[in-house]
């Protein structure tokens, strides 16, 4: 049963982890962050979140990418967001939906952009 109220956040920039999770948290979501794809698969099997949103580029190149497929094992449903910070670079060299993310996000983030799509998933709970 996943958490209907919880977001992962996997990120290896502690700032960026933190300002995004103190953004979720204000606006009243609970929000576990991981600074690794192994620590977030380890909080994922734990906290069974209602959303992931993912680094693309962290330990390595295609960590993010990595950690997605490794998810989409677990569980086939729960969406995930990628953070990139190579823009639209991003979404002309990889389908996203091919390796099975519901989208992605540039960074730096937009907040209203994010709050936005966090509401419009959580609101489908």
């Amino acid at each position: 049963m996943r958490n209907r109220n919880t977001i992962l956040i996997i990120d290896d920039d502690p700032d960026f982890l933190s300002s995004l999770k103190a953004m979720l948290e204000s606006v009243g979501y609970q929000v576990v962050a991981a600074g690794s794809g192994a620590e977030g698969v380890r909080l994922f099997k734990e906290q069974k979140p209602a959303m992931i949103i993912c680094d693309i580029m962290m330990e390595k190149i295609d960590a993010g990418i990595r950690l997605v497929r490794e998810i989409r094992e677990l569980d086939k449903k729960v969406p995930i967001y990628l953070l990139s910070d190579i823009g639209t670079l991003t979404g002309s060299n990889i389908d996203v939906h091919e390796i099975g993310c519901s989208g992605t996000l540039q960074k730096p983030y937009d907040i209203d952009e994010i709050l936005r799509l966090v509401k419009q998933e959580m609101d489908k709970k």
